[in-house]
């Protein structure tokens, strides 16, 4: 076979690059850490630090020296022009209005301490850097400061949003804080382009000085010439209710036009393109419209092949001898210190509590991608060598790793209710309108309308773009469109006379983020819909199975079929601890509706003593006048004898378990045979095992 062109060999970079990069970030994000860290650990596995190092030849064959690696280059600087063009986009200056100065006070203490620190720490490590950076310290030692100061805002509002944090007063400081920030560090940025020495991506004579005065001016002319110009675009936009093609033109213009102004100027092209989303009209509709259309080519697509190019350009495996092991502890331990540290005391200045100052330290310690694009910038220019550049990555990486372990530790514990554990709590997750009517009249009939002792939450999940990460911080957790999911089941509780607590929440894993919700509100039973998994046909597959198995409560699925009030439930019955929930939730509805209940149960021998008195404990109570019969019935096949029981139930409820073909799994290939040919509603349980001590 002959060797592959450079097209074939940059085609198969770039699908390499986004399935590695999209495996690692699902990876960590299961293990509550930012997807990005996964990402960028993508792009070091395939770089010298791994793939080079283990596989010599295939890493030569898949990344060669030449034209296909300009492009990859090449690709890799537009998808970071774009993303900082994003971040400039959703920077929403209304965040600063209610705590514009306290997190002005902490963001300049979390640029300033660092920055100095970093500073003045280059001078006894100068050994660490090339004779040439040695002979112009000063603009390595400005980057090195710059390069410890940064926060990476997108990674910061991600882990706020997950963690619930957006209504907390150290959540919402953060991201103010943050967002001063970025405006701070993309502006020093420009002036440590400015300062360093000429090289391939520093254009032109101009000196330091002159290079600031240009980016002032063109600033000055962005805000005073293009911003109403962007106005405009925004009233058009109004008008024909979306982004077109054109429109779209106009603004990709703005980004280009104004990186190529900034790297002419000297202050690199990254600058221009922050600027020109800086500049962009704020309004919500038109933010969240533009983030759809350019956000996902640009995660998806050439963000990864920046993790990529930046890996390739690290080499841990100069990390492995002692000295520089201390070296790279050294520089984490400064980055630590002068962020968290000059966060955490500007915070108690303002007047937090030790723990939420901690906190919005932890916060803010972040770098993640951000630290990344500052780095290969700093590696470009020349200011720091391939050494350094390694150091500063794993860097980014512990203090972006750190952070959840560390806000897990810190946010304050959630003890049970004391006397309110009487009470028993339904939450109902609600991922479609036309969900919730169905779910609230059955938690109606498992309450009986009693307010007393019982409380129902219902909770809609939606995942977020970035735009929408950052505003709702700003404003309500989720926007009124968003909330409108809810809506059909408020509604049918106000006809019920129901009071229902509705939460809405941004999330990245949804599964994980009702367990969250299930914890913190101490939540007795998780009532839900089912839903298809990706792959496969199986009820309780997908993300049913991942909240069946990583929920702290009862769990019950319910699958409907023009369920009314019902007055016949059918309980299978082989006497499992989820069979018995299942005859527990039959009383409760039956209480209410009054309900005859059919309970068969299901043994190789017809023998009715085993099943009644479980079944009798379970209708003790004498106000239950529902009518119950119980059949015993053998058979070697537990779902084809209940199938071959059912006549014309309008419910049945019935148990997790491998008898009934009913465990669920995460890829679950057939669909199960009960659940498929029964006719009726069904409510599908799972009892809540508690691990044992």
């Amino acid at each position: 076979m002959k060797d592959p062109g450079q097209l074939a060999i940059l085609l198969l970079q770039i699908a390499t690059i986004i399935a590695l990069s999209r495996a690692m970030g699902m990876l960590f994000s299961k293990f509550r850490q930012p997807q990005v860290i996964g990402e960028i650990l993508a792009g070091i596995m395939l770089g010298p630090s791994l793939l080079g190092w283990v596989w010599p030849a295939a890493s030569t064959w898949l990344f060669p020296a030449g034209a296909s690696m300009t492009v990859l280059s090449m690709l890799a600087q537009v998808g970071v022009l774009l993303f900082l063009f994003l971040v400039g986009l959703e920077f929403d200056p209304e965040i600063l209005r209610q705590r514009g100065k306290t997190a002005a006070a902490i963001s300049i203490s979390g640029i300033v301490v660092p920055l100095a620190l970093g500073f003045a720490a280059t001078y006894p490590l100068r050994s660490l850097f090339d004779p040439a950076q040695q002979a112009h310290l000063f603009p390595t030692a400005l980057f090195m400061g710059a390069a410890m100061s940064v926060t990476a805002f997108p990674v910061l509002a991600r882990i706020v949003t997950e963690w619930n944090l957006q209504r907390t007063e150290e959540g919402g400081l953060a991201i103010a804080a943050a967002a001063v920030d970025d405006v701070l560090a993309w502006t020093m940025l420009a002036a440590v382009v400015a300062f360093a020495p000429a090289t391939a991506i520093s254009h032109g004579d101009a000196g330091p000085m002159l290079k600031l005065l240009l980016a002032v001016a063109y600033v000055g002319a962005m805000l005073l010439i293009v911003k109403p110009f962007l106005k405009r675009i925004e009233a058009v936009f109004d008008r024909q209710g979306s982004v077109t093609p054109g429109l779209l033109a106009i603004l990709l213009l703005t980004l280009l036009l104004s990186s190529f102004t900034t790297e002419m100027i000297g202050v690199h092209a990254l600058f221009g393109a922050f600027v020109a989303g800086l500049i962009m009209p704020k309004r919500n509709k038109f933010v969240h419209a533009v983030t759809l259309r350019l956000e996902t080519f640009s995660l998806v697509f050439l963000l990864p092949t920046f993790f990529a190019f930046a890996g390739l350009k690290a080499d841990l495996r100069t990390m492995l001898d002692p000295t520089m092991i201390g070296y790279t502890l050294l520089i984490i331990l400064i980055a630590c210190v002068g962020k968290l540290g000059g966060v955490s005391l500007a915070a108690r200045w303002t007047g937090l509590s030790v723990r939420k100052s901690v906190t919005l330290g932890v916060l803010m310690n972040t770098r993640g991608l951000m630290e990344l694009i500052i780095l290969t910038v700093g590696l470009q220019l020349g200011v720091i060598n391939q050494r350094v550049y390694s150091m500063m990555v794993i860097m980014a990486i512990v203090t972006t790793a750190m952070a959840a372990p560390l806000i897990q530790l810190l946010m304050p514990r959630v003890t049970r209710r004391g006397e309110d554990d009487k009470i028993f709590s339904i939450l109902i997750p609600v991922a479609k309108p036309k969900s919730g009517g169905p779910l609230i009249e059955l938690a109606a009939y498992l309450t009986g309308g009693d307010t007393t002792h019982h409380r129902l939450c219902a909770v809609h999940l939606t995942q977020p773009t970035g735009a929408e990460m950052f505003r709702s911080i700003t404003g309500d957790v989720l926007a009124p469109a968003d909330r409108l999911e809810l809506e059909p089941l408020l509604e049918t509780a106000r006809e019920k006379s129901l009071q229902v607590e509705p939460m809405a929440f941004y999330s990245r894993d949804v599964p994980s983020d009702i367990a969250r919700i299930v914890r913190q509100q101490n939540i007795d039973l998780l009532l839900m819909g089912y839903h298809l998994p990706v792959f496969g046909h199986a009820l309780l597959g997908g993300i049913v199975h991942r909240v069946l198995t990583g929920t702290d409560c009862d769990v019950a699925v319910f699958v409907e079929r023009g369920l009314g009030k019902p007055s016949r439930i059918l309980v299978p019955f082989m006497n499992s601890s989820h069979d018995r929930l299942a005859l527990d939730l039959a009383g409760k509805i039956a209480k209410t509706t009054g309900a005859a209940i059919s309970i068969i149960h299901v043994s190789q021998h017809a023998d009715r003593k085993t099943a009644h008195p479980v079944i009798e404990r379970a209708f003790q109570d004498p106000t239950q006048k529902q009518a119950v019969t119980i059949k015993v019935v053998a058979g070697d096949s537990p779902a084809s004898t209940i199938l071959d029981e059912i006549t014309d139930p309008d419910l049945v409820i019935i148990g997790v378990a491998e008898e009934w073909g009913l465990e669920s799994s995460l890829l679950g290939m057939r669909p199960e045979r009960i659940a498929q040919d029964c006719p009726a509603s069904m409510l599908i349980v799972r009892r809540y095992a508690a691990p044992k001590q």
